[in-house]
């Protein structure tokens, strides 16, 4: 059975791809900041910007197929009024807690010819919608860490780049309504999403690449 580590999968994309990889048969790993149970996967408990915990939770991870470094945060402040933890607490999840689960995965991930499937984000290829520079920044490191670890590491090390997901808080404010009228299909659903990942995890020949999947946002 082939197997798959999924970093944040409580979150609703998280969930819906670890729900994507239980349904083709695969054993699901998935990463919380606190211990809780679910029918898809089996839990581990870490704080991923923790080198320490990471390394140790890890370890007995002996045979793994797939990682998806999903794990995520957002929040929303001006460049002038941005401090150093705000800026912090983005980059240790986004981009620190990406590298050190990619870290202590590596050697697994090698001896199966595995895959790495990294969660960036429209806004690395196109402006945000005003006071996320920092989040931008965070996922432009995420898809640069993409190309240059398939090229290190010789595997298929590739990134989705999703566009405005559809969440019940959205619905009818005024961001979902400037992005339904600036896309050809409006907010993306998370199985859309989670049906390009397992693409991504399983395709051949595609290497350090960012695939956009935005309903045709940054087409306007």
């Amino acid at each position: 059975m082939k197997s798959v580590l999924i970093t944040g999968a409580y979150s609703p994309l998280g969930h819906a791809i670890a729900e994507k990889f239980f349904k083709e048969n695969y054993l699901v790993y998935g990463t919380s900041t606190r211990e809780r149970e679910d029918e898809c996967f089996k839990t581990i408990c870490v704080d991923i910007r923790d080198e320490k915990a990471v390394k140790e939770k890890l370890k007995d991870i002996d045979s793994l197929d797939v990682l998806v470094n999903n794990a995520g945060i957002f929040t929303v402040n001006a460049p002038e009024a941005l401090t150093l933890d705000d800026f912090d607490s983005v980059f240790d999840v986004n981009v620190k807690g990406m590298m050190l689960v990619t870290k202590y995965l590596l050697p697994v991930l090698k001896k199966s010819n595995g895959s790495i499937v990294n969660i960036s984000s429209m806004n690395s290829l196109h402006p945000g919608f005003g006071g996320t520079s920092h989040y931008d920044a965070s996922k432009g490191a995420v898809s640069a860490y993409t190309r240059s670890l398939a090229r290190e590491s010789g595997l298929r090390v590739n990134a989705l780049a999703p566009g405005l997901i559809k969440r019940k808080d959205l619905i009818k404010s005024d961001l979902a309504k400037h992005y339904e009228s600036h896309s050809i299909a409006g907010m993306l659903d998370v199985k859309q999403l989670a049906d390009s990942v397992f693409f991504l995890a399983n395709s051949s020949g595609i290497y350090g690449q960012t695939l956009l999947q935005d309903n045709g946002y940054c087409l306007y």
